[in-house]
């Protein structure tokens, strides 16, 4: 899955989690709590759906990060999942193929 992708999908779960935002209310930039009005309840049941959707991604060290004032952004949560996806569908291959081979460079440690 691309970015793009990840933005469109955590999009549809925020709207389908949280009734009464529109879709141009959500961009990558939107803080959960203090934007969109997210409160734990609504955190907790979209990452539930991310849990159930996305295997094998660990959803407890973006919400630890994401507690701290600002850090709760749409595109933190997407940036977060993108990190992780191809390691997930890297071990998720039946083949034993590797699907890093995608064209995506390696998080090195000075980008983090």
């Amino acid at each position: 899955m691309h970015r793009q992708e990840i933005l469109d999908h955590v999009r549809n779960i925020i709207l389908a989690t949280h009734t009464g935002l529109y879709p141009d209310d959500v961009n990558e930039f939107s803080s959960m709590t203090y934007d969109l009005g997210m409160d734990s309840f609504h955190l907790e049941s979209m990452i539930s759906r991310l849990k159930d959707e996305v295997a094998n991604i660990e959803f407890t060290p973006w919400y630890i990060k994401a507690s701290r004032r600002g850090h709760d952004t749409v595109g933190s949560l997407v940036d977060f999942i993108d990190e992780r996806q191809p390691q997930a569908e890297a071990t998720g291959t039946a083949s034993g193929e590797s699907t890093l081979d995608d064209g995506l460079e390696p998080l090195d440690s000075e980008a983090a």
